[in-house]
């Protein structure tokens, strides 16, 4: 007789957490976590951990022993982006973060992208000012992320459109695999030749510095360059984007804390920011896997068990988070696990942090009285986009005095 398993039950039926967007996804968490500091949960036809304390989750990240990053992304990922960051462990991670960091290092990002920010955000304000209302989903936040990027690539960019396909699609293997491998082949066909120009002729632009980077006689190799490049577009455009739309969408539904911010922009707009990333996070649920049968922190885990880090659990943590459902610019707390921890921490934290401050100083600035236009606020909700992965509103339809 096989020996009971923590999966032998689930904690709860009737939503997958792989694929399925839960409309009370707060109070769903909020709930489980209230029995224990962990569920079994369905996943993708199969059954996983998903871990619901800030405790459980950071100290998950921090484990790369128990959950390795690179036990995961070859089946969600790996295929269309390469070898990134993500796949890599030991000695190599560590040559590769530090070959691929200077330039989003914090004084970096104030020095060299910083002045490029607030030019950027004002020349896509300035095409929908004059008009009243606009959707910032589809006319700023998607277009914001995605722009700044290409421009410290420095990519020749004639289709706006195109690019902001590159960015989604190239997430979305477990999901439209064709559109995957589509966006991957595009991409590097269209980047490859910039890489070889920027070698023989390197300018001040963000592949030239990944091409001429040097740490010790070690540089990176044009496919090192090319997955860098193919991880960059997606998980530095896709989120920053979610994450001003989810925090827009927090301050919109709460006037009180909207009006905090307009009477000091300078003083509450990173506390704002930094709610925001905690109220909801872009990446909501994160999968990992556990490749060896282990006990860890209590929750005997059989091999090869789906792990889901829920970041959005553990940043409404009642422990650390008092009266956690509250969006509080006032907080005063850092969301420190939206960009993870350990090892495989978001590189770019400080170039999200810049990016998000900078547009929500510039639209607050250029729109005066910003609020929803009637009947919008009902289908700002959160939700989906990646699976239950990445999360964020599909339409944030607004008005402004003029």
């Amino acid at each position: 007789m096989a020996a009971p398993s923590v999966l032998d039950s689930v904690d709860i039926e009737g939503v997958d957490f792989a694929f399925e967007d839960h409309p009370t996804v707060h109070a769903v968490l909020a709930d489980l976590r209230a029995t224990k500091p962990y569920a079994v949960v369905p996943f993708a036809g199969v059954r996983a951990v998903l871990l619901l304390t800030n405790d459980l989750v950071a100290a998950a990240f921090k484990d790369e022993a128990t959950f390795p990053a690179s036990a995961i992304y070859p089946m969600t990922t790996g295929p269309v982006l390469g070898k990134t960051l993500q796949c890599m462990v030991g000695d190599e991670h560590r040559r590769s973060r530090a070959l691929i960091s200077p330039p989003f290092r914090r004084r970096q990002v104030a020095e060299y992208i910083s002045p490029l920010l607030k030019p950027l955000a004002h020349e896509l304000i300035d095409r929908f000012a004059a008009r009243g209302s606009v959707d910032l989903v589809a006319e700023f936040t998607t277009r914001y992320p995605v722009l700044l990027i290409s421009r410290l690539l420095g990519l020749p960019i004639e289709d706006e459109s195109v690019v902001h396909r590159w960015a989604h699609d190239l997430f979305y293997l477990p999901l439209d695999p064709t559109a995957a491998k589509r966006a991957s082949e595009e991409f590097t066909g269209f980047v490859g030749p910039i890489i070889a120009e920027r070698r023989r002729g390197p300018g001040d632009d963000l592949i030239s510095t990944l091409v001429t980077e040097d740490i010790e006689g070690e540089t990176l190799d044009d496919e090192e360059v090319l997955s860098f490049l193919r991880l960059l577009f997606p998980a530095g455009a896709d989120t920053t984007m979610l994450a001003l739309g989810n925090t827009l969408s927090a301050l919109l539904t709460h006037p009180d804390q909207m009006e905090i911010l307009r009477s000091d922009l300078n003083a509450h707009a990173m506390w704002a920011i930094w709610e925001g990333l905690r109220w909801e996070p872009p990446v909501g649920l994160l999968p990992r896997v556990c490749p060896e049968a282990t006990v860890w922190n209590g929750i005997d885990i059989p091999a090869a068990t789906p792990m889901i880090f829920s970041i959005n659990a553990a940043l409404r943590d009642p422990a650390v988070f008092p009266d956690p459902d509250r969006f509080d610019i006032t907080r005063g707390k850092q969301a420190q696990l939206a960009f993870g921890q350990g090892p495989h921490s978001c590189a770019g934290n400080w170039l999200a942090l810049a990016e998000l401050e900078t547009a929500l100083i510039a639209l607050l600035e250029r729109l005066p009285g910003l609020r929803f236009r009637d009947g919008a606020a009902s289908r700002a909700r959160v939700t989906s986009q990646v699976g239950v992965a990445l999360r964020g509103p599909n339409e944030l339809a607004v008005e402004w005095d003029l």
